[in-house]
């Protein structure tokens, strides 16, 4: 009935205990695809190493990325549900169970589960998920926008329909949105087919906060523009509505390069005006880094005004000591 894919690359540390979080759930009618993208330690190894008839291992002869790894995945799966793991995390042993439980109670083509702990080396510190402002205790339907605007899109909170993804030609993004954006374009691009979702919270998603991982990386939220905009070209090729949608956000994006100012820059231009007339759904400090750039001329303009660390400036600018 589900479908685990799990991408792998370089894993030997964690990935034990990640496959046998899935091997071990209340719920067994799965399958789990492990696509390995070319590892250089000894993950491949610990793959072959587990003995379960439900594991199915797929081997990359070169290193793909993570897109092309779970695209694989999706076309390899034949469960009618679909999940989607980071080789890092775990589940808690019920995980499954509770969202294939609500995906068959409710019909709905994508279930939400907003309850995850983020994890850190040092074990005496977690932090649980919050409400994100509008998801209740009981479980129930929301706007797809507001679920988009206010809660992360991770594909791991996820159930999918297999069905509908395959129907819809939903897909993860070309290999130029990297660095562990590519949930912002997959989770997106699903979300557009439907004015609402499903969202409860049921057991935890465990998330592990390391420093080398992907989305720890000084330019992630550089990447996350550029996610926003591959999603944003793909919905108008498919004539899919962008008005009312929260379009980018910046985060503490470092603008650092002129490739990156001219990016940032024609991405702004087309979607000012979208931007400026649903204020509501941006953040102070997004609205302030698209106007900044707008105003700018070119690179050189932007760095005699602003430092490169633009939104981090910004916020130690009002910051109160």
């Amino acid at each position: 009935m589900i479908s685990v894919v799990i991408p792998v690359y370089n894993a030997e540390s964690f990935i034990s205990k990640c496959v046998g979080s899935v091997l071990e759930q209340t719920f067994s009618d799965l399958e789990l695809i492990c696509v390995d993208d070319c590892s250089t330690d000894g993950s491949s190894e610990l793959l072959d190493g587990f003995d379960d008839p439900r594991v199915r291992v797929i081997r990359f002869a070169e290193n793909r990325g993570v897109s092309a790894a779970r695209n694989a995945g999706l076309e390899a799966a034949v469960g009618d549900y679909l999940y989607f793991l980071d080789s890092d995390d775990w589940l808690d042993p019920d995980y499954l169970e509770a969202m294939f439980l609500q995906a068959q109670e409710t019909g709905e083509d994508i279930i939400v589960n907003s309850n995850y702990i983020e994890e850190f080396p040092n074990e005496g510190k977690r932090a649980l998920s919050s409400r994100f402002g509008f998801v209740e205790d009981e479980p129930g339907y929301y706007p797809m926008n507001v679920i988009q605007n206010r809660f992360p899109p991770v594909v791991w909170a996820r159930l999918f329909r297999r069905g509908f993804l395959l129907e819809k030609g939903v897909r993860f993004p070309p290999p130029f949105v990297r660095n562990g954006t590519e949930d912002i374009f997959f989770t997106g691009l699903a979300s557009s087919f439907h004015s609402k979702g499903f969202v409860f919270r049921g057991p935890y998603y465990h998330y592990l906060q390391r420093s080398e991982s992907l989305l720890h990386q000084r330019d992630l939220c550089y990447h996350n523009i550029v996610s926003f905009k591959a999603l944003h070209d793909e919905r108008k090729n498919r004539n899919l509505p962008t008005e009312g949608l929260r379009l980018f956000y910046g985060g503490t994006v470092i603008v650092d390069t002129e490739e990156k100012f001219d990016f940032a820059k024609d991405f702004f231009t087309e979607i000012a005006p979208e931007v400026r007339r649903h204020k509501e759904l941006y953040a102070p400090l997004d609205v302030f880094l698209m106007e900044a750039i707008l105003i700018c001329p070119d690179y050189a303009g932007f760095r005699e005004r602003y430092n490169p660390n633009i939104s981090i400036s910004f916020i130690r600018s009002r910051m109160r000591i």
